[in-house]
């Protein structure tokens, strides 16, 4: 019998069963492998990895454990066209960067823990894995807590923690060539912080570092305009705009919460003055069944009870409206910052963008906040009258004179919240929900402000974003592949293109005739309806049953709806479809699908990496002093990492 012959690889095909491999491990596409294109992207990668190890190392992480591309700068070079590009993952970073968090004791994950409010602990480890890269080096690790977070911060010994006026600085310096941790503490409200802004250094490492922090900040530069004299120009005028409306909101939110203040002790009055006067037999130590049914039947119609809701309700819009003025103050300066760290470039798509995010934000939010607020008021209002109830029969009234004790027992109750459990417990959530509807106004706020900007400064956002790809961009491969993309746009994209040119156009026509240029940025007006801030019925029917329906015809209504429903609504209806139109949803990604050049993740990382340097510089002058380590022939770090 004849055996079949043994079937060997050929020669040829052990190489390029090794260049599949060699191609898996170095992430390069294995479609359609050639050997001859595998083998040259090895080499190209053995010359980024050369390079790397001759040059000073910076990346902007987009999470905690995915480097960006690098960006290899020498000691003495300050400018972006001094910088050599490395594409990410072609090069292995040598750090490893843990962050661990916890909530009131227990640990936690960063999603958990973005926007909570309690103790919040924060664990970094910063972790040599490649020790040949690393030996002599003198880590260095800084982030910042915003004050609205926080000011109550405490970390380990040797650790620096700053209050500034905006933020609390944590900066922490480990020996040479040994892996840093440390541990943060934080009672926060609305827990967020920067990303870790990460050094390592050696030598003379006071005057490495800051020698490293000041080619960070200038990578920038040569791919925007920054420090143009129109740009300085354009800042001095956002400032005078932040400053207006921080101070517009100091003023306008004291006043307001005065006057909310008063509507609830208002409402409070008239909403158990209308429960005593229908008490009957004798008074017990919780809310009467029948008198809160009697009260519920005057939510209609003209009663103190229903004007008094419809005035709270107002004073709940008017308050939260107030708060679009700090959003407004915190939009301009986010622009301004923008402006400073990298131009103007590409900022006419991003912040009409972001009009679209902020305003679906703060709509989405200020309904939920008013849910939230319906909630609230319900149980509060009928803690308040079993309090009352109950004090009314220690002052010894009988359902006959109840009325002669009326003004006693409200203040008793409201002089004793805080040694009331139940109420105070009922009286935070309301103050909860307040705050929601705060916040989602300051989303509102922003919106409005983001688009204000562009609208009265198009001329200077305009003529950047036309020529912010010709002026001093340093790397012209990059820019030709964009004008390639672009070039090739389809009718759809043109046609996009000529509607926004026309919009923008119209509305600078419009911004021209504003003579005062400090003109608020937002309308801080009642322009939202909220026909059901109380919604009674949604409290009052699974608490008391149909009785509830019999007793009042209408008890879905708020009081005084009715009567506003055809003004006012129809005024906030109108209102809502002028916010529509000043408040554009624009953006839908379009600035990423090719519609216009843009180099913006270029520019963002260098942004990331000023922002890095600027906290490490911010370190320095607070007192961190770093370890001399060795001087080597190979690369220091900075990077930026975010860790939320």
């Amino acid at each position: 019998m004849r055996h079949a012959p043994t079937i060997r690889p050929q020669a040829g095909r052990r190489p390029l069963a090794a260049a599949v491999a060699v191609a898996v491990i170095a992430a390069v596409p294995v479609a359609a492998v050639d050997v001859a294109d595998v083998a040259a992207a090895v080499r190209q990668n053995d010359q980024y990895a050369a390079e790397a190890a001759r040059n000073d190392v910076m990346s902007a992480y987009s999470s905690i454990d995915r480097p960006g591309r690098l960006f290899l700068t020498q000691s003495g070079s300050s400018a972006s066209h001094e910088s050599r590009r490395v594409p990410k993952g072609a090069v292995p970073s040598p750090w490893k960067v843990s962050v661990t968090f916890s909530l009131d004791g227990p640990d936690v994950s960063a999603a958990d823990v973005s926007g909570a409010s309690g103790m919040v602990g924060i664990r970094i480890d910063l972790h040599a894995v490649d020790t040949s890269k690393t030996a002599g080096l003198t880590p260095v690790v800084a982030f910042t807590i915003p004050s609205r977070v926080g000011d109550d911060v405490t970390a380990d010994d040797g650790v620096i923690v700053s209050a500034g006026n905006t933020s609390t600085l944590v900066a922490a310096v480990g020996k040479p060539g040994e892996d840093l941790i440390f541990s943060t503490y934080v009672t926060a409200k609305r827990f967020s912080m920067s990303s870790l802004a990460i050094a390592a250094v050696d030598g003379d490492a006071d005057q490495s570092l800051s020698d490293l922090t000041k080619r960070a900040s200038m990578l920038v530069d040569g791919l925007t305009n920054v420090g143009s004299q129109r740009n300085r120009k354009l800042i001095a005028q956002l400032e005078k705009l932040r400053d207006n409306e921080k101070a517009l909101a100091e003023r306008t939110i004291a006043e307001r919460s005065k006057e909310h203040d008063q509507a609830f002790d208002s409402y409070i009055n008239a909403y158990v003055g209308s429960y005593t006067t229908h008490l009957s037999g004798s008074i017990g130590n919780s809310t009467q069944l029948p008198a809160i049914l009697g009260t519920a039947s005057e939510l209609n119609g003209d009663t103190p009870v229903a004007k008094a809701v419809a005035e709270l309700a107002n004073a709940v819009n008017d308050v939260s409206a107030a708060y679009r003025h700090i959003g407004a103050a915190g939009a301009v300066d986010e622009v301004i910052r923008t402006i400073e760290q990298r131009g103007t470039s590409g900022l006419m798509s991003e912040l009409t963008k972001r009009v679209g995010e902020e305003g679906q934000r703060g709509s989405k939010d200020y309904s939920a906040g008013q849910s939230q607020l319906s909630a609230a008021m319900i149980p509060y209002s009928m803690d308040f009258t079993d309090s009352y109830t109950a004090r009314l029969k220690e002052l010894g009234a009988t359902s006959g004179n109840a009325s002669e004790y009326e003004s006693q027992a409200i203040a008793d109750v409201r002089a004793g919240m805080k040694g009331n459990a139940k109420l105070k417990a009922a009286y935070d959530k309301v103050s909860a929900a307040m705050t929601t509807l705060a916040d989602a106004s300051e989303h509102t706020g922003q919106a409005s402000a983001f688009h204000q900007i562009v609208v009265r400064f198009a001329d200077q956002l305009d003529s950047d974003d036309e020529t912010s790809d010709t002026e001093g961009a340093d790397d012209s491969s990059v820019l030709d592949s964009l004008r390639s993309a672009s070039a090739g746009q389809s009718l759809c994209a043109k046609a996009e293109k000529a509607r926004a040119k026309a919009q923008r156009k119209a509305e600078r026509a419009q911004a021209k005739n504003t003579s005062d240029t400090l003109t608020s940025l937002v309308d801080d007006k009642n322009a939202i309806s909220m026909d059901d801030v109380m919604s009674y019925a949604g409290g009052l029917r699974p608490s008391f049953g149909a009785a509830a329906d019999t007793t009042s015809k209408n008890v879905a209504k708020v009081g005084g709806v009715d009567s506003m429903k055809k003004n006012d609504s129809a005024a906030s209806q109108k209102n809502s479809a002028s916010l529509a139109v000043s408040l554009p949803i624009a953006g839908y990604g379009l600035a990423k699908t090719g519609f216009t050049p843009d180099n913006g993740d270029l520019v963002d990382e260098t942004v990331d990496l000023a922002a890095a340097a600027e906290i490490l510089d911010d370190a320095m002058q607070a007192g961190l002093s770093v370890s001399s380590g060795r001087t080597s022939a190979g690369p220091q770090y900075l990077l930026s990492v975010p860790v939320l």
